[in-house]
């Protein structure tokens, strides 16, 4: 691999650790080879992939996705650990996009899948862990994630834990906050077992879940960054794109 490529590598780190934790079933394409292969709608060439997992076991997950769009010099990775829709476990959210030899943003959360006026509790057991990891990152002027986010529109589908650099930031920065984004990981694969509130039940929570990821997938919530993904590998291959990453596997 690139050297280089340092955002491909801290993503393929966050699989290889979750994997680690976790019974994962890679879900293959057609050849044998990722669940997608992408190419550029403009020359054919390679734009990168979606890669599928299921995640098996008594736990509380349901999916693995890694989305990798390259379009010119901008590398992106977006990877989501998915908790069972029918669960009150929380999706952990990671994205590393490169697009220097040392730039790129940032984010990572575990986005909630209850509210916090119904379900304090629930959000004492989920976020109480991980809020050390937050602080030491967010205090940290360094760093661009210590900044008010870049589009509240998105931060509120999000949780207030949310650790994002909506600004460019360094491979430096990206280093210096990783011990914290693989402590939101551990967290996300954890409550997969032991996160005791349930939550209203089964049913309401697949609705919400369903209602949560429509909107946060949605074109209106983040119309630049979808139609960069239209623009590399098309329209039709895009909504698919957003299609797998909003159905559940269970």
């Amino acid at each position: 691999m690139d050297t280089n490529a340092f955002g491909r590598a801290h993503a393929e780190r966050l699989i290889d650790r979750i994997a680690a934790a976790l019974p994962l079933e890679e879900r293959p394409g057609a050849d044998g080879g990722p669940f997608m292969a992408l190419r550029n709608i403009a020359d054919g060439t390679d734009a990168g992939h979606l890669r599928l997992w299921a995640v098996g076991g008594p736990g509380r997950h349901d999916r693995l996705v890694h989305f990798r769009l390259v379009g010119g010099p901008v590398d992106t990775h977006l990877l989501f650990l998915f908790g069972r829709a029918d669960s009150a476990v929380p999706h952990f959210h990671g994205q590393v996009v490169q697009f220097g030899p040392d730039a790129c943003v940032y984010n990572a959360d575990l986005i909630p899948r209850l509210d916090a006026v119904d379900w304090p509790d629930y959000f004492r057991e989920v976020y109480g862990p991980i809020t050390k990891a937050y602080w030491r990152v967010a205090t940290d002027t360094r760093n661009v994630c210590s900044m008010a986010p870049a589009n509240p529109a998105i931060s509120v589908y999000l949780s207030p834990w949310s650790i994002a650099a909506g600004r460019p930031a360094t491979r430096e920065e990206l280093e210096r906050v990783w011990p914290s984004i693989e402590a939101y990981v551990d967290q996300a694969v954890a409550l997969g077992s032991t996160l005791s509130c349930a939550g209203p039940g089964p049913a309401a929570l697949r609705e919400r879940d369903h209602r949560h990821m429509e909107i946060f997938h949605g074109d209106q919530l983040d119309p630049r960054a979808w139609k960069g993904v239209y623009r590399v590998v098309g329209e039709d291959v895009g909504r698919r794109v957003k299609q797998i990453l909003g159905t559940p596997l269970y």
